[in-house]
C-alpha cells in the first residue's frame, strides 16, 4: 500500500481540468482513445494529425485533446454473500479509489448489487464520504444482477451532461445472475451516452481460496477456475456488437467481456489484495492518459455506426477506442 501512494498522489496532481472545444450545435460523439506502446505503457505526444478517425469506412474531421481532465465515474460493486472475500479486499483499498479513478476535480458514485441494487453514495468529490461508503459495504443477498446495476449506472451518468467523459467500473464476477435488463439494451444505452465500461473481475472460489482468515466475511462457492490474467481488448465494429449479443443469448460469452469489448474499455482480474491495487492503478492510468477525439456526424442515418481509430505512421502501437456510436432518429 505505501508504495502505491506516491503514484496515486502524482496521478491526482497531474490531472488538469479542461473542456472540449465545441464549434457546432450538432450532437457531438466523444471517442476516448487509449494508445500504448509494445510494453503496454501510455504513449504520449500524439497530435490531431497523427490520428485518422473513421465513421464506418469514411474518415471524418475531428478534434483532439489529451484528457488530463476530470471524469464522472460510477463504481458498481458486487456485494452478495459469496463475494465476501473479494469485497473485503475492496474495502481495504477504499481510501485510494476516488482520487485514483476520478482524478483532481472528478466525481464518483457508488452502486452495489446482489439480488437488489443500492445507491450507497451519489456523485461526490469528497474523498472522506466516498471512502466511508466503501468501508460500509457488507455482503448480503445471493444474486448478481450486474446488468441491472450497469443500466442504473448508465442512467446516473446520463444525467452528468453530454460533453463529459463518463466511465463505469464493475467490480464483480464475470457473469450476470438474475437481471431483468438484457445485454443489448445495456450496450445500446452505453453507446448513446458515450460511456466507457471497465471490469475488475474476480472468481468467488479462487478469491476465497487465496484469502487469509481476517480478509473473509463471506462464503465460498465452487465454480469453474477461469484464466485470471488481465485482459485488454481491441475495438471491433457493428458486427462485434451483434456477435456479442448473440453469444450472450447462447450462454457462450461472459458479461464482463461483452461490456468492456463493446465500449472500448478493458477487463482486469485479481486474486490477491496487491493485484487489486495494481488493477485500479492500471485503470486510473488508462483513464488519465487518454486522447479525447470528438466529431459531429454529418447526416448520420439512425442506428448503430462503426467507429475505428488509426494512428498514422507509427508501428508497434496498440490503439483502443469505442467501436461505435448510436445515431438518434430525426
Amino acid at each position: 500500500m505505501p508504495m502505491l501512494l506516491p503514484l496515486l498522489v502524482s496521478l491526482a496532481l497531474e490531472a488538469q481540468q479542461g473542456e472540449v472545444r465545441i464549434r457546432t450545435t450538432v450532437p457531438l460523439v466523444l471517442v476516448p482513445t487509449t494508445v500504448t506502446d509494445s510494453a503496454g505503457n501510455p504513449y504520449a505526444g500524439l497530435e490531431n494529425g497523427d490520428f485518422v478517425l473513421y465513421d464506418g469506412n469514411t474518415p471524418v474531421k475531428h478534434e483532439i485533446e489529451v484528457t488530463n481532465q476530470p471524469v464522472s465515474v460510477v463504481l458498481c460493486v458486487q456485494t452478495n454473500r459469496e463475494s465476501g472475500p473479494a469485497l473485503a479486499k475492496v474495502v481495504k483499498i477504499g481510501s485510494l479509489l476516488l482520487p485514483l479513478i476520478a482524478g483532481e476535480g472528478g466525481a464518483a458514485a457508488l452502486l452495489t448489487y446482489s439480488d437488489r441494487l443500492m445507491l450507497r453514495r451519489e456523485f461526490t468529490a469528497d474523498q472522506a464520504r466516498f471512502t466511508d461508503a466503501i468501508r460500509a459495504m457488507r455482503p448480503d443477498g445471493f444474486g448478481a444482477r450486474m446488468l441491472d446495476a450497469v443500466a442504473e449506472g448508465l442512467h446516473l451518468l446520463g444525467q452528468r451532461g453530454e460533453r463529459q467523459r463518463k466511465v463505469l467500473i464493475v467490480v464483480g464476477e464475470t457473469r450476470d445472475r438474475g437481471s431483468e435488463t438484457k445485454l443489448d439494451q445495456v450496450l445500446e444505452t452505453a453507446a448513446r451516452t458515450n460511456v466507457t465500461i471497465y471490469s475488475v473481475s474476480f472468481s468467488v472460489y479462487l478469491t476465497a481460496f487465496t484469502s487469509r482468515g481476517d480478509e473473509r466475511f463471506g462464503r465460498k462457492r465452487e465454480e469453474d477456475k477461469e484464466d485470471m490474467r488481465p485482459r485488454v481488448y481491441e475495438p471491433g465494429g457493428g458486427s462485434l456488437i451483434t456477435a456479442l449479443v448473440e453469444l450472450s443469448r447462447l450462454g457462450q460469452t461472459n458479461t464482463a467481456d461483452a461490456l468492456t469489448k463493446a465500449t472500448g474499455g478493458a477487463r482486469f482480474s485479481f486474486l490477491r489484495l496487491k493485484a487489486l491495487e495494481e488493477m485500479f492503478l492500471k485503470v486510473g492510468e488508462d483513464l488519465h492518459n487518454q486522447y479525447l477525439l470528438s466529431f459531429a456526424p454529418q447526416s448520420a442515418a439512425p442506428g448503430y455506426h462503426d467507429l475505428r481509430v488509426v494512428v498514422r505512421g507509427r508501428g508497434g502501437l496498440t490503439v483502443r477506442a469505442r467501436p461505435g456510436y448510436w445515431a438518434a432518429g430525426q
